[in-house]
């Protein structure tokens, strides 16, 4: 567990948890505990606690997966393939969800019940949120302008990304018709296949790594230790074990 302190105000990192905030001169801090549920606290004996069950769990799950085939994408049979894209989804989507709530608290300085405010946040998609991120926010790209075009296209990807969960999780057929000439399968099901998941493994760690690169990009006083924070707690794809699991090689 690891304690962080910062200015409740300007976000400035406090070394030792020092009061009052030499940038500011506010004396309400932030205490953020590193643990599986995220949580801060103030001085005033404020708390606030969030759950990342869901993502940390479905990390294990894939995890385990990937395990069970020795990082083989050929070895998977078509369950595994299925919970894998399911997983992937709700750790991106959870993930960016939490991510834009974390960062508009930050900066949203009205006197409003914070849970107003997040049940507001909440009723707007991921993707949306991520598209208003990218268009709304100040970044500074110093001299990385060309990686700041190449990571918009994370837009479209995410689209792309959320095709297979929406079909999955609204029933979809997943179908295969032989009629003895030639075998023909549903859209769901051409899904199902070694090739189609590693692309999905793909588009999920260039939109981790396209979000972190934003995320460092930002223009903004949020701290580098509240960045490195949100990048471990969201954005992190450590869990897909090896890096040859997006080398697929035909069956």
């Amino acid at each position: 567990m690891i304690a962080t302190h910062s200015c409740k105000s300007c976000n400035f990192l406090l070394k030792n948890g020092e009061s009052p905030c030499p940038q500011c001169g506010s004396t309400s801090r932030l205490i953020g505990l590193v643990l599986e549920e995220t949580v801060t606290m103030t001085d005033s004996l404020f708390l606030e606690q969030e759950s990342n069950y869901l993502i940390n769990s479905n990390k294990e799950k894939c995890k385990k997966i990937f395990l069970s085939c020795n990082n083989n994408l050929n070895s998977l049979n078509e369950n595994e393939i299925i919970d894998l894209y399911i997983s992937l989804h709700i750790i991106l989507e959870i993930s960016l969800n939490a991510l834009f709530r974390g960062i508009s608290l930050l900066f949203i300085k009205k006197d409003i019940n914070e849970l107003d405010i997040i049940d507001n946040i909440d009723k707007i998609n991921f993707i949306d949120k991520t598209v208003l991120f990218i268009y709304n926010s100040a970044f500074n790209f110093h001299n990385k302008l060309t990686e700041a075009t190449h990571y918009h296209s994370l837009i479209g990807m995410l689209r792309s990304f959320a095709e297979a969960r929406n079909k999955l999780l609204h029933g979809h057929s997943i179908r295969t018709i032989s009629n003895g000439n030639e075998i023909r399968h549903s859209k769901l099901k051409a899904f199902i296949c070694k090739e189609k998941l590693n692309e999905q493994i793909v588009k999920f760690r260039f939109i981790c790594e396209g979000m972190r690169f934003f995320i460092n990009s930002l223009d903004s006083n949020i701290s580098k230790q509240q960045r490195e924070t949100f990048i471990n707690n969201y954005l992190d794809d450590n869990f897909i074990l090896s890096p040859s699991l997006s080398q697929v090689q035909p069956s």
